[in-house]
């Protein structure tokens, strides 16, 4: 799944960290927040309609100004992976981190750096080795 590249498609000298709530950041909340220090911006991107911006500045310990949620709507539910590729793209993120294995080459394709973070190893079952 790691694919390298000559340089990133987003802006350089972007210091925004993309994250994905649930089975991620909620699952290694004090990594993520040690992690995000390094950062001015956090967005998550998420299919949470629940998670409210407190709520993630609490657990991150950010400002409000500094964390925004992007909440996958309706019509891009079919195609997740697609849309938090987009909004990475849109937001010129610097590094994501997803539980999904299909996002994180998404993000890849678009030429962003991102991170497959999970425990859960059936998500890696349908991963071709060729892929790996």
């Amino acid at each position: 799944m790691y694919i390298e590249y000559d340089e990133t498609k987003g802006n350089s000298v972007s210091n925004v960290l993309a994250l994905d709530w649930d089975e991620t950041t909620s699952d290694y909340p004090l990594a993520f927040r040690e992690i995000a220090k390094n950062y001015e911006r956090v967005i998550i991107i998420t299919v949470n309609d629940e998670l409210t911006v407190d709520d993630a500045c609490r657990w991150l310990n950010r400002k409000t100004s500094d964390l925004e949620i992007f909440c996958c709507p309706d019509d891009n539910i079919d195609d997740v992976p697609g849309w938090k590729s987009e909004v990475c793209c849109q937001h010129q993120v610097a590094l994501m981190f997803d539980d999904n294995p299909d996002v994180v080459r998404a993000c890849h394709l678009r030429g962003i750096n991102a991170i497959c973070v999970s425990e859960r190893v059936w998500k890696f079952d349908n991963l071709q080795e060729s892929s790996i």
